[in-house]
């Protein structure tokens, strides 16, 4: 089966491994991989990696597998960070079978082999036919954004008639797929193609009790499991940016400075403050203290930073508020204070201007240039 090579790879081994015992079995693997080269390296989440030589792409290997997962067959280069030029491919690692993955050009590859493999090569080749369509829109819907010269209405159009119908049946296929395959256990694949996670769920029951309950379970829940994980994320973020809306009140907080003393947010009221949330091993933080030197020192009273050390241990941050010579306050956070949930803190650094009347102004999360050209902004006037 031939499909294009999609996404983000290694991300794509955290979401899809799982265990599954299956007593240390060998899995006997065939490639064949035009213009690959004389090297692969095997990549699975918690595992070390493994570095086979073959030649001109052809490789014959064997893996000791302990866990059902989804693993990478990777050039060496794209393990060094070089992300746009190497190759990768994403196969399912199951032992005691043989596997056989070839490549006729750079962009696809096929998948088959002996038992599990026979049948995720006939997934694969349904789902290609199956997504093509919706997958054509999803390209043609991008490319009329990108164009800039349709209106709204006409992309809400093309998005209600016709990329949301091709999606709709896509995931109609999938269903009915795995209706008129309940114990195949390769078709457990396609439950990540599944949009949401109650539909996979229920999605999940149309198999077979020996599917539900066999060897690819674990690989099920640690799905679920991660999918759970996604929307609890998803939640803080929504309830970080309840609290990041310019105008409402900012939390009032008393935290100890470097000398030990309490220094309250309160008494800097009628001034322009911004809260500077950062640690000493932040590195992003670090790059940004010589541009923030210099904008306090730019507009000398206009001004006060307040910088709130994190998840740092206090020695390490009076070190660091010394070896980069801050010249502003500090505060730092002990990790059972409140103080990142009560602001909605969700990365480092992030900047919060709050206004004399003591309401948020602006949250710059991240060292963003936009900080600096809004400080100008506000005070070079």
């Amino acid at each position: 089966m031939k499909k294009k090579i999609l996404g983000m790879m290694l991300a794509t081994i955290a979401l899809l491994c799982g265990c599954a015992a299956n007593d240390g079995n060998t899995l006997k693997v065939k490639l064949d991989l035009v213009d690959f080269g004389d090297t692969v390296v095997v990549y699975r989440t918690g595992h070390e990696e493994l570095t086979f030589i073959g030649k001109n792409g052809k490789f014959e290997f064997e893996l000791q597998v302990d866990t059902i997962c989804q693993g990478l067959l990777v050039q060496p280069k794209l393990l060094r960070g070089d992300m746009d030029n190497a190759r990768f491919y994403s196969v399912p690692l199951v032992g005691g079978e043989s596997m056989r993955v070839w490549a006729t050009d750079k962009k696809r590859y096929d998948v088959d082999g002996t038992g599990f493999y026979a049948d995720y090569h006939l997934v694969d080749l349904f789902n290609e036919n199956a997504e093509k369509e919706q997958l054509d829109n999803a390209d043609k819907f991008n490319e009329m954004l990108g164009s800039n010269t349709f209106s709204k209405e006409e992309l809400d159009k093309f998005n209600d008639e016709v990329f949301k119908p091709s999606f709709q049946r896509y995931q109609q296929a999938i269903i009915d797929y795995i209706k008129a395959h309940p114990t195949q256990e390769a078709a457990m694949f396609l439950l990540k193609k599944i949009d949401g996670l109650d539909k996979m769920k229920e999605t999940f029951k149309l198999f077979d009790a020996s599917v539900r309950n066999g060897r690819m379970r674990p690989l099920y829940d640690s799905w679920v499991e991660d999918a759970e994980d996604r929307l609890k994320d998803e939640a803080k973020e929504k309830e970080a940016q309840k609290k990041q809306v310019a105008g409402i009140e900012a939390p009032v907080f008393t935290l100890n400075d470097l000398e030990g003393k309490p220094l309250a947010l309160t008494s800097l009221r009628g001034k322009y403050v911004i809260l500077d949330f950062w640690g000493s091993w932040c590195i992003w933080c670090i790059k940004g203290f010589p541009k923030m030197k210099e904008y306090y020192a730019k507009y000398p009273g206009k001004f006060e930073i307040l910088g709130i050390d994190c998840n740092d241990t206090e020695e390490k941050w009076k070190d660091a508020v010394k070896k980069h010579g801050l010249p502003w306050l500090h505060v730092y956070c002990p990790r059972e204070s409140t103080l990142l949930d009560d602001y909605g803190i969700t990365g480092f650094p992030t900047k919060i201007i709050i206004g004399p009347d003591g309401k948020v102004v602006k949250y710059i999360v991240g060292e963003d240039p936009s900080f600096y050209t809004l400080l100008d902004e506000m005070f070079n006037k």
